[in-house]
């Protein structure tokens, strides 16, 4: 089979990790989740660090700031981050689920020609998960992950209740990003810099599938599959 790329969009809350994280397992597909590649290179960067990229300068200090804040972090940064990795993928000759990129039209410019020539236009298939904004700032003010690795935890009846990760046993906890006044902006930045993409792909031919994403994780789970199952019949 030839390689697909299939990338995630949807407004902070939609569930892209959850539910890429489990196409990318029933597919056997290798994942790249963008806010942990960006937090991974963020915690390893030393004082003082910064990357060249086209003759410009970029202080890894002040990019974590922006992403701990809830702003994009500049695009060139994200889009080395993020292609190196995608790249090294492409090169072992692996499908790819790409979580949480692009989240603008100058990131995606900026990569586009290197897709379309590794995967080709009929093999990038674009999954649109939909929420409503008052769910959204509900999910994530009531998300927590584990402190040791990092494991995202559903607030559900029967996990509202816990204070250890059921995984590993380390503490749950809130993550900066999700406290209301960052969720606020993030959505904000999402409507203005993300959903303009949507037109972007459907411009460029790129197919736009949307999945309501307010059902359960296995009806939201049902509805990706058969959208991927066509894609990849047709």
């Amino acid at each position: 089979m030839q390689p697909y790329l299939i990338l995630f969009l949807g407004a902070p809350g939609a569930g892209k990790g959850t539910q890429s994280s489990l196409l990318a397992e029933k597919l056997q597909f290798p994942r790249i989740e963008t806010s942990k590649l960006l937090e991974e290179r963020f915690k390893k960067a030393q004082p003082g660090e910064q990357i060249e990229i086209d003759g410009t300068k970029y202080l890894l200090e002040e990019q974590k700031e922006r992403w701990r804040t809830g702003l994009l972090v500049e695009v060139p940064v994200v889009v080395r981050v993020v292609g190196e990795h995608l790249q090294k993928l492409y090169r072992e000759g692996e499908s790819v689920v790409l979580d949480g990129f692009p989240r603008t039209n100058e990131q995606m410019k900026r990569l586009l020609p290197t897709v379309l020539e590794a995967f080709g236009k009929k093999r990038i298939l674009v999954l649109y998960i939909d929420i409503e904004e008052e769910t959204a700032v509900f999910r994530n003010s009531h998300r927590r992950i584990c402190e040791l690795m990092r494991h995202p935890i559903l607030y559900l009846p029967e996990t509202k209740g816990l204070s250890l990760c059921p995984f590993d046993g380390s503490k749950l906890a809130t993550r900066e990003l999700d406290e209301p006044e960052v969720i606020k902006k993030r959505l904000r930045v999402f409507h203005e810099e993300t959903l303009p993409l949507l037109d972007y792909f459907k411009d460029q031919g790129i197919a736009v599938y949307t999945i309501g994403g307010e059902g359960s994780v296995a009806d939201v789970f049902e509805s990706i599959t058969e959208a991927i199952t066509q894609a990849m019949q047709t």
